[in-house]
């Protein structure tokens, strides 16, 4: 029985890899805490940032930010109906970062309109955050588990949206004469700070562990005390939770098929300073440390794609 197939979208040859180094202009376009997230780690590397942003969640994307709610110089704020503001920062953008928090994908409109060639004229990345769709160790006990324990747990589901999702991603990239990378998720966790505020401040604020804490114990905060650690593998071979799904709501130290949030966010980041992240995917896998990479492990990490 014959299947469909996804057209082949086929890039300049006369184009040449680009990477995108601090202090240019980068834009983060999405949903959740991942979205905050990126925006902050991006501007405190350095980039020019501006983020889309849903209308009346200043006041609160400021408390995510920082303890002091008084934001951050290089990072602006942009409500999702501002037309005007965004298509003057889209203009001078150099690279989209593209991250939503739940399990759904971006809608094709937003997409289109971001990724537009006549306003988008000088992006030379698009990072999209997509998730493993493979179907390695996924199955009942998965499904199960995100009916039962954890609605956040990334159970495969979606994977026919997230495909048109990527072959969007790559379609309008190549619209624009620019690169694509996609970095894949599996159950995200984890955001903030953990106790050692200070050490970690490039990451969320306490405001996070109390808008997701849902029990006596705050899950969230105990797994970003134990695992900072970070894994990357080339194409999409990260496997699920498998028959230990049942912990992914609780576990605190790495297990497959989970992806810290902070992982992620700092690995879209950086890999656009990277040749060999362009049209290519790659993982974002979780390993037990308290202390994320260095640079020069991230360095090796990227390397070694």
């Amino acid at each position: 029985m014959p299947t469909s197939r996804a057209p082949v979208i086929k890039l300049s040859t006369a184009m040449k890899m680009a990477t995108v180094s601090p202090p240019s202009t980068v834009g983060i376009v999405g949903r959740g805490f991942i979205s905050v997230l990126t925006a902050k780690l991006a501007a405190l590397k350095g980039y020019n940032t501006w983020m889309l942003m849903p209308p009346g969640q200043r006041e609160t994307i400021l408390e995510l930010l920082s303890d002091d709610a008084q934001g951050i110089p290089n990072l602006e704020l942009i409500e999702a109906t501002d037309a005007d503001r965004f298509n003057g920062s889209i203009e001078s953008t150099n690279a989209i970062i593209i991250a939503v928090d739940d399990d759904t994908t971006m809608d094709e409109m937003v997409l289109n309109y971001v990724l537009n060639p006549d306003t988008a004229k000088n992006v030379k990345r698009v990072v999209a955050m997509s998730r493993n769709l493979n179907g390695k160790d996924m199955g009942f006990f998965v499904k199960a588990s995100k009916f039962s324990a954890n609605a956040e747990v990334w159970d495969g589901s979606k994977t026919k949206e997230y495909q048109e999702f990527e072959n969007i991603i790559k379609r309008q990239t190549a619209l624009l004469d620019a690169e694509y990378t996609i970095v894949r998720a599996g159950t995200l966790k984890g955001a903030g700070r953990g106790i050692d505020e200070e050490a970690f401040d490039q990451f969320l604020s306490k405001k996070y562990y109390d808008m997701v804490k849902k029990d006596i114990i705050n899950w969230q905060l105990l797994f970003d005390c134990n695992v900072r650690g970070v894994g990357l593998s080339r194409g999409d071979v990260l496997p699920g939770p498998g028959s230990k799904a049942v912990f992914t709501a609780i576990d605190t130290k790495a297990c497959p098929g989970d992806t810290g949030r902070c992982g992620i966010a700092d690995a879209m980041i950086r890999s656009l300073e990277f040749e060999i992240t362009a049209n290519m995917d790659f993982g974002v896998a979780t390993q037990d440390s308290r202390t994320p990479p260095t640079d020069e492990e991230w360095n090796q990490l990227f390397t070694n794609l």
